[in-house]
């Protein structure tokens, strides 16, 4: 059992308003954001038109016509410059906002911390997990503060990459080990749609993938090997275990997913 905690973690939260704001970011994003519903969230791969990774982003609707898309710290400017080489005509407007992303963590954290405005699933959902976006001063304290590096150990615990660290800005969809949820393949076109649809129909494999292993006895950086050879390299380690770039064909590490638990700490 552990009790609910909370942090301000290292995400930039960029703002999406206008008219236009929810046909346009469901025209350049890899998952479905026009059947996103107020005060839902919803992950997604932002991608180049060639299929490259630019971000693994968070998409939160707050009404009809505001959105946030937050990301990694410093990822913020480059997910405008991305969305707005493809504006045109569109009535949509967005900014890098002073906005913070709430972490709360713990046994039923969900119900802990209740319903309102901002909230936003984290990883892949479940109910020891919840983010709150907006103002800080609007944002509620639940539990008893920790350190950002805590949280984060959740994060991998629960299996989830961070671009930076475990997802390269530049990896290919199929690399993240996330596209089951940050894509959606019954939407319409968008920039870098055709490598993920091909990747999937032929069952090809990443060149590197994101795995899960346990963090006994290693640490970041460290080296993995097989048949004496280095095929992957320690990103993130949690409390119990730790995520890992691998090479194609390496038998080390189990595909990211949702994990029983993830509250034990």
């Amino acid at each position: 059992m552990s009790a609910v905690v909370w942090a301000d973690i290292d995400r930039e939260v960029v703002i999406v308003e206008g008219d236009d704001a929810a046909v346009f970011l469901h025209s350049q994003l890899a998952n479905d954001i026009a059947s996103l519903a107020v005060g839902s969230s919803v992950h997604s791969l932002l991608l180049e038109p060639t299929g490259q990774v630019t971000a693994l982003v968070r998409v939160t609707r707050h009404s009809d016509t505001v959105f946030t898309l937050d990301v990694e710290a410093g990822l913020g400017a480059s997910l405008i410059t991305r969305l707005q080489r493809f504006v045109l005509r569109a009535k949509v407007v967005m900014r890098v906002s002073d906005w913070a992303v709430r972490a709360f963590r713990g046994d039923n954290a969900v119900t802990a911390v209740g319903q309102g405005p901002g909230r936003a699933v984290p990883y892949w959902g479940g109910t020891d997990a919840v983010d709150v976006i907006g103002e800080v001063s609007d944002l509620p304290v639940i539990g008893e503060e920790t350190e950002v590096p805590h949280i984060d150990m959740y994060r991998v615990e629960a299996q989830w990459p961070r671009v930076g660290l475990d997802i390269l800005v530049g990896d290919i969809p199929a690399t993240t080990g996330v596209v089951g949820v940050a894509v959606s393949f019954s939407k319409g076109c968008y920039p870098g749609q055709e490598l993920v649809e091909r990747m999937d129909s032929r069952g090809a494999n990443a060149p590197v993938r994101v795995v899960a292993l346990s963090r006994d006895g290693i640490g970041v950086g460290a080296r993995l090997q097989a048949d004496g050879k280095d095929v992957g390299t320690v990103t993130s380690i949690g409390f119990t275990r730790a995520l890992a770039r691998v090479a194609r064909g390496a038998s080390i590490g189990v595909e990211l997913s949702p994990p029983e638990s993830t509250n034990s700490h």
